[in-house]
C-alpha cells in the first residue's frame, strides 16, 4: 500500500489515526450543528476543530 509506505506507518497505526480524526471531526460537526441552531452556543466550535489538526495558534 503506497499511502502507508509514504507515511511510514503500519495499517493499524493508520486505522487508529483515521478513526481518531473521524471522532474529533464528528464531534466538531455535532458542535457546529448545535451552534447553527443556537448561535450563542459554542462560538468557537468550527475554529477549535480545525485548529486541532492545523496547529494554528489560538486567537484571543
Amino acid at each position: 500500500m503506497g499511502h502507508l509506505k509514504d507515511l511510514n506507518i503500519s495499517y493499524f497505526q493508520h486505522l487508529l489515526q483515521a478513526w481518531k480524526m473521524a471522532f474529533w471531526f464528528g464531534l466538531g460537526a455535532f458542535r457546529l450543528i448545535l451552534h447553527g441552531i443556537i448561535p450563542d452556543f459554542d462560538i468557537q466550535a468550527g475554529h477549535s476543530t480545525v485548529q486541532k489538526y492545523t496547529g494554528t495558534p489560538k486567537e484571543d
